[in-house]
């Protein structure tokens, strides 16, 4: 392979491959705002220039291919008085908000600041204001603090497919704006915040809730359809405050639609049945589990949710095949979409028909689809996650829920214990693609929620109604 030097440190690198990329497995920090390794190369910050050997002038690294034998300093005398000499300028009409700014703490404007500014501002002059535009109900933008890094022009046009973000006006009066002020209509308004370098674009449902640096991290599986998009749960104190993506360039590249982004509201929901729930009140574990297990000699119908992981269909599959005259197991998620055969494309981009993460585990594991009928069932068991559709379930005489439900979807219920949302359990789930994926627990269980397989074992064992 080719091989060029960076400060001093040989690597390898293939055909077409640019400066930061390379430097990046080299461990060596080349500072940049505008590119991304996403989206369309522009060079126009001027951060991230370089001084090449035997090229009398700093060339960009996000635009310069490597090329073999080439030698690059990143830290010579020229780069890094370019690099003071360009925050200078970025800061010069900046507003010294970063105590009340929500990028505060992942701010790369602040960090390359910090590392390649300078304590000093030699000017005095009064700082370029703009007035805020309402964006939708997604961002909120500050253009105050924005530095024209195009990035979220760039991927509006470039991978949402949509032109509603453009530059208007010229030199020091440029502003970023929709067009004619109209609220963002993408699906995908979250990844605007996630690319942004400064706090100029900011997701309004995180907005002054929580310091970036207060947030455990805990890398998961959207549960939002079958796409499987890999992204990262923020917590503390057992509540989620944001998901953002994970980079995965076979599944979901650098991003995640809206709906999957947002989805974990439900999880703290104050309407949620987080404790066991029996004839219309709460009631206990001991009860429930008497409940349940009587249901168990009875002939029952399993309607099994493909919100489920992997482990807890076959949990409930094996409880099934030790007792195929009495029990049965159906699988049920997304209305219209009860096969892998309906499942496709809900958008050019990442949204999957299936608005349930599992279905292809759950036909993988030879479970059929619920077809509305109880087939003489007088029990019904619906085990969900918390995403699945509940069906409507005619002619049984008793229906118990197991998993995540909430108070309006009580009624059809004799009663319910309550179970793991996908953020509260480990667990594997089945994309579109086959491709198997870890679900990984970030908060512990709200009130008296337990797993699935703690439930079934208080079922099978419940013999007197002490359990």
């Amino acid at each position: 392979m080719p091989k060029l030097t960076i400060d001093g440190k040989q690597l390898e690198f293939s055909l077409g491959e640019n400066l930061i990329e390379i430097a990046k497995r080299g461990k060596i920090d080349i500072p940049y705002f505008c590119y991304h390794p996403g989206l369309s190369v522009v060079a126009q910050c001027r951060m991230c220039t370089v001084e090449v050997e035997k090229n009398p002038k700093l060339q960009t690294a996000c635009s310069t291919p490597a090329q073999d034998g080439m030698v690059v300093f990143t830290n010579s005398e020229k780069a890094k008085q370019n690099q003071s000499s360009v925050m200078e300028f970025l800061l010069i009409n900046h507003p010294l908000d970063c105590p009340i700014c929500d990028k505060s703490g992942e701010c790369d404007l602040q960090d390359n600041s910090y590392k390649h500014g300078d304590s000093y501002m030699r000017t005095s002059e009064d700082r370029r204001t703009y007035l805020d535009l309402d964006m939708g109900p997604v961002i909120k933008k500050n253009m105050n603090r924005c530095i024209h890094c195009t990035r979220c022009i760039r991927f509006g046009e470039e991978v949402a497919g949509v032109r509603e973000m453009v530059a208007i006006h010229r030199g020091n009066s440029t502003e970023i704006s929709t067009i004619d002020g109209k609220p963002l209509e993408t699906d995908y308004a979250g990844n605007y915040s996630d690319i942004c370098p400064t706090g100029s674009l900011t997701l309004k449902d995180f907005r002054f809730k929580k310091r970036a640096w207060m947030l455990q991290k805990t890398p998961t599986i959207c549960e939002g359809c079958s796409k499987g998009c890999n992204m990262e749960a923020q917590h503390d104190a057992g509540v989620v405050y944001r998901c953002i993506p994970r980079t995965n360039m076979d599944i979901n590249k650098h991003w995640m639609c809206d709906e999957g982004r947002f989805n974990y509201g439900y999880v703290n929901r104050e309407d949620r049945q987080i404790y066991p729930w029996l004839n219309g009140v709460e009631s206990n574990w001991s009860q429930l589990a008497f409940e349940l297990n009587s249901a168990l000699h009875q002939k029952t119908l399993i309607l099994a949710g493909t919100d489920l992981t992997q482990e807890e269909l076959g949990l409930l599959k094996g409880i099934v095949e030790k007792n195929p005259s009495q029990l049965q197991i159906r699988h049920f998620g997304t209305e219209g979409v009860d096969s892998v055969a309906k499942d496709g494309e809900a958008d050019k981009f990442l949204k999957r028909k299936s608005k349930t993460s599992n279905l292809h585990g759950a036909e993988a594991l030879g479970i059929l689809p619920f077809n509305g009928q109880t087939e003489g069932a007088s029990n019904v068991w619906v085990v969900r996650g918390g995403r699945a559709t509940v069906p409507q379930i005619q002619g049984a005489q008793k229906v118990y829920g197991i998993g995540v439900f909430f108070f309006e979807e009580l009624t059809q219920f004799k009663g319910v214990a309550p179970g793991l949302s996908f953020l509260e359990k480990d667990g594997t789930i089945v994309n579109y693609q086959g491709k198997s994926q870890q679900l990984k627990r970030a908060i512990r269980p709200l009130g008296q929620s337990k797993a699935l397989s703690e439930v079934l074992m208080m079922a099978l064992h419940s013999k007197s109604g002490a359990a």
